[in-house]
């Protein structure tokens, strides 16, 4: 082989690596913009790039992007190709860890092309280039190999035998993973910076001025001057040239002038989140532009049973039943009463919640019956579906602006963009870079210090801002930083210090809603009920830039109580949403977090809630305000109810049989840390909780920690033929008649508590998905540490 060739392989092997890293990096960024369904920079209005960046092959583990570890992984290779071409590192090395890393990529790039061809019908060219990235890193690097390409696609095996033992080789797996963590950390959602638009304060008025001559002083916040602004989050605007033509038929439900110059027709599925976002844009659109715009609803539900010949697969279990509801709706010019009320509760689309919804805007129920059951009804949802297809609609949300498509839940500030170029009569393709979200800032140290309400309990007081900490007493304050970090029982005894008490949720929620909150179900909690009031503590859709609640986890400027006064509810209380998650409850068992914190970004809202914590958590994204007067107190009945077997309790001692015939007995356990979860063999999140227990007991059995499964099966015969099929570690004990579980505060099953060395019920949880898992183990090392 000429001795120039292999010199010109490693050049040509080092830049392919540092191309495919660059490109990797490049494509995570595009499948987090596809994930919130806002098209890219690169993938643009019209590619097939979003279904397939946002699909579920193109995650690992159904936490990473794919190409994460692309970019740790083709970095280290572009090193050692420059560590070779120094001379080095042998080049036969090379070739075997450039093919060996080859095949691992060539194999994720081909289950994501799988899915491309099989899965969505489509192709995307970020996703082809990184393949031929991939392939050709593969090619090269094998040709490296002394031997010629042959030798080189054979030669792995001696890659991996090196990483056993001291060397460049042994170093790939960690610098991969770290490298993909690093990568994670800075490409994941809701870490963009916002620039910081300081705004007048509104002017206090003399219900709402209040001197404090003893409250602590402002602290300088480098946040509320206008040198502190970073750089502004940008959304692009993709307007293709070409118009679809789009008929409106007369079941189609619009508002707004039919002369308006501007018209948008949605496309949405009533159970998509995303449509749900877009829905409470095109309000603020319309507060925006009054009558320059006539917007039209046509469904585009996510479902086969009544889009059957647009969709490969169904997604939405409750999006065909919502959408015929809406269009019964419409028979009795009831559909946008009917649609705000569907995408405000579009978690809560079963049959029953339909005929709720359908009561609430007054409907003639017997007529609306009659209407669900009609074959016409899904008939016009399937119509609107064919309209979308043919004007190339492949998911939700899609919306043409005067027949120019537009996809994603585009912010106010994008769908204003749009609407003003074609009020100005723009005809050729429009691209343009539009400011989100800008976070508004403004002093408001003369602001009321706490604000008085009327609740299910009576007139209670709640602090207007989040607590500050002087000499161990709670301080509500505006121009501070708040206290964070504490436990729920230091915010407590804080409270107490000043006379006061932590907030109930009901209390809470009364401030945010604007309305008294209902317990349907009737488990003691409000927040996860159908909300009453608005959505948001100031109005029914999001804002981003009205509250802190959009910046990076580790953002290094000071969050500063009170300066955000767009983040207000009428009353006068700032920052229920942002800043830092509240603790609220009137004892231990009731402790949870509400609002969401500064990194929250839209999921910051009243109904936000987390009970899972426990008490004793102490966490920089927490806080806690105070209320005074009502009822929030905790009442004796209520601290008799379930008394030793409740979060803060001491566990009280209990026996039951296991399902061999032998008596278990917790005084058996005593003064280990134990987990104990209640499960049913019907219940599907109890068969993912069960074996995820199951890793963690055979992992730590030995530094003292154990489970207990309780089942509560009524047969105990279905839980021995469960078990026979997946037997379990720990012991199982039956509890037929829910004695055991009854002495708890359980509400449902999986439920299961945490309970610490010296018998303290630490927390409990409710429910479990794979996302807990990382969380699960924490609270095992925690209870271990104890």
């Amino acid at each position: 082989m000429n001795r120039k060739t292999p010199i010109a392989l490693l050049y040509s092997y080092t830049a392919l690596c540092a191309f495919a890293a660059s490109w990797a990096y490049v494509l995570i960024g595009e499948h987090y913009r596809a994930d919130s369904q806002e098209p890219g920079a690169l993938c643009g209005a019209d590619s097939g790039c979003n279904d397939i960046l946002s699909s579920p092959a193109s995650l690992l583990f159904d936490v990473l992007p794919v190409s994460a570890p692309a970019v740790p992984l083709f970095a280290f290779l572009a090193l050692c190709g420059l560590l070779c071409v120094r001379g080095r590192f042998d080049r036969d090395r090379l070739a075997a860890l450039a093919t060996l890393c080859g095949y691992v990529g060539v194999l994720f790039g081909g289950r994501l092309l799988f899915e491309m061809i099989y899965g969505q019908g489509k192709l995307c060219w970020l996703c082809l280039t990184m393949d031929a990235a991939t392939l050709g890193s593969l090619l090269t690097g094998a040709a490296i190999h002394s031997q010629g390409l042959t030798a080189g696609l054979k030669s792995p095996a001696s890659a991996l035998q090196r990483m056993t033992t001291p060397g460049v080789e042994m170093a790939l797996i960690p610098v991969v993973v770290f490298g993909t963590w690093l990568v994670h950390q800075s490409t994941v959602p809701g870490e963009v910076e916002h620039e910081l638009v300081v705004a007048p304060a509104p002017s206090a008025t003399p219900e709402t001025s209040k001197a404090t001559a003893s409250a602590p002083q402002p602290a300088t916040s480098s946040a509320a001057s206008p040198q502190a602004t970073k750089k502004a989050t940008t959304r692009r605007l993709v307007l293709p040239a070409e118009r679809a033509e789009l008929p409106l038929a007369a079941h189609v439900p619009t508002r707004g002038p039919a002369n308006a110059p501007v018209t948008l027709v949605l496309f949405e599925d009533f159970q998509c989140p995303f449509c749900k976002k877009l829905s409470g844009n095109v309000e603020l659109l319309l507060e925006e532009v009054g009558d320059d715009v006539r917007v039209a609803f046509m469904h585009f539900p996510m479902h086969q049973k009544c889009n059957e010949k647009e969709l490969k697969k169904s997604l939405h279990k409750f999006a065909c039943s919502a959408a015929a509801a809406s269009v019964c709706a419409a028979e009795q010019d009831r559909f946008w009463p009917m649609h705000d009320l569907l995408f405000r509760n579009n978690h809560r689309l079963r049959s029953r919640q339909l005929q709720n919804y359908a009561r609430e805007v007054g409907l003639d129920m017997q007529a609306w019956t009659t209407c669900m059951k009609a074959p016409a009804t899904l008939a016009t949802v399937r119509a609107d579906s064919a309209v979308g297809a043919a004007a190339g609609v492949t998911g939700t949300p899609a919306l043409f602006v005067n027949g120019r498509k537009l996809v994603g839940a585009q912010p106010v500030e994008v769908l204003l963009a749009a609407v003003e170029a074609e009020r100005q009569g723009e005809e050729t393709r429009i691209i343009r870079d539009v400011e989100t979200g800008n976070e508004i800032i403004a002093d408001l140290s003369d602001a009321s210090e706490e604000v008085t309400l009327q609740g299910g309990g009576g007139t209670f007081t709640i602090d207007a801002f989040e607590a500050n900490v002087v000499n161990g007493a709670a301080v509500s304050r505006a121009g501070v930083e708040p206290a964070r970090g504490l436990s729920w029982y230091e915010a407590s005894a804080a409270c107490k210090a000043s006379g006061k008490r932590l907030c109930t949720e009901a209390e809470w929620l009364t401030a945010c809603t604007g309305a008294e909150p209902v317990d349907e179900d009737r488990n003691g909690i409000y927040s996860t009920d159908l909300l009453q009031g608005r959505q948001h503590a100031y109005g029914e859709h999001y804002r981003e830039g009205f509250c802190a609640d959009a910046r990076k986890k580790a953002d290094p400027r000071p969050l500063i109580t009170g300066n955000h006064p767009r983040c207000s509810t009428p009353d006068g209380v700032y920052d229920l949403e942002g800043v830092t998650k509240e603790w609220v409850g009137s004892s231990p068992d009731k402790a949870a977090l509400k609002g969401g914190s500064y990194y929250s970004r839209n999921s910051a809202r009243c109904a936000y809630y987390k009970d899972d914590e426990a008490p004793d958590t102490q966490d920089p994204s927490i806080g806690f305000r105070c209320c005074a007067g009502g009822q929030g107190a905790t009442d004796k009945a209520s601290a008799k109810r379930h008394e030793g077997g409740k979060v803060g309790d001491t566990m009280r001692a209990w026996q039951g049989t296991t399902l061999q015939g032998e008596t278990f007995q917790t005084q058996a356990i005593r003064g280990k840390p134990i987990v104990m979860t209640f499960w049913a063999s019907w219940c599907e999140p109890c068969k993912a909780e069960l074996p995820a227990l199951a890793e963690l007991y055979e992992a730590h059995h030995a530094q003292g920690l154990e489970v207990i499964g309780i089942n509560v099966d009524q047969n105990p015969e279905a839980a021995r033929k469960y078990l026979a099929a997946k037997p379990l570690p720990f012991p199982v004990v039956l509890d037929t008649g829910k004695d055991i579980m009854n002495k708890f505060q359980t509400r449902g099953v999986p439920t299961t508590f945490w309970v610490t060395r010296d018998g303290r019920i630490r927390q409990r949880s409710v429910g479990y998905d794979e996302k807990a898992r990382p969380k699960i183990e924490r609270w095992v090392q925690e209870l271990l540490a104890e």
